[in-house]
């Protein structure tokens, strides 16, 4: 699933990735020559069933895991040959996680979660907390930056974890099942988020998902069965892309 001739240069690129993992004498092959071009304002949805490899790709793309071959582009640079130092930097910089179970720290309020990722980078107090507050802002949550995850809903806390993966300017959201801890409606609503920052902020996401209706929702949807990806529906641009 390549770019279109003529088209940009692709911010992320997978160039035939396969991962096999050894129990003994066996060797499973879990991801099957993966190819893959997302752009800048791509919004993408990756479902199948349980292990079709979904979760050896996101981590993959996080830069959480290697593949046992094949290419990894990453805004043109080649992550192959970086050191676990390297890709470590690389992902704090580039790569914005949001996961199911949220993973907000419990004795933390709300924009001391937001500010986390901004410690890595030597920001000062104030920064940190003037960026997180305005973040929380903008995702709906400037009411409740004080509020530690116990005292939140579910919905809330995703917000709020949406809000710590943006809050450094990633190239790209990664987020592995964002509303399945949540029940439909606010599920809904985070999705609708999503697609709200997608075409008004530009903003580039993957999203892995088993649920239909959040993969319909994204402008490609990608489904995967067997460790290797068909793209399903590809929609017209964004008002993000096209400016």
């Amino acid at each position: 699933m390549t770019g279109e001739a003529g088209a940009a240069p692709a911010m992320l690129s997978l160039v035939d990735v396969r991962k096999s993992y050894v129990t003994g004498p066996v060797a499973a092959e879990v991801l099957r020559g993966v190819r893959l071009d997302v752009h800048r304002g791509d919004l993408v949805s990756i479902m199948g069933p349980s292990g079709c490899g979904k979760s050896t790709l996101m981590n993959i793309i996080g830069l959480l895991d290697r593949p046992t071959s094949g290419s990894y582009f990453l805004n043109g640079r080649a992550t192959g040959g970086m050191s676990d130092s390297e890709l470590s930097g690389l992902r704090n910089v580039s790569i914005g996680f949001v996961f199911q179970s949220f993973h907000l720290l419990p004795r933390l309020t709300a924009w001391e979660n937001v500010a986390v990722p901004l410690i890595y980078r030597s920001t000062g107090s104030a920064g940190m907390r003037r960026r997180a507050l305005d973040m929380l802002d903008k995702l709906g949550m400037g009411d409740r930056v004080d509020h530690r995850p116990a005292e939140l809903s579910g919905g809330q806390q995703q917000r709020v974890a949406i809000a710590r993966a943006l809050v450094g300017a990633p190239d790209i959201l990664l987020a592995d099942e964002p509303t399945g801890a949540l029940d439909a409606e606010t599920g809904g609503e985070i999705m609708r988020l999503l697609v709200r920052l997608n075409e008004a902020e530009g903003l580039s996401a993957i999203i892995i998902t088993h649920d239909r209706d959040v993969a319909r929702q994204c402008a490609r949807h990608i489904r995967m069965v067997d460790g290797v990806l068909s793209e399903v529906a590809r929609r017209a641009a964004s008002a993000a892309e096209t400016g």
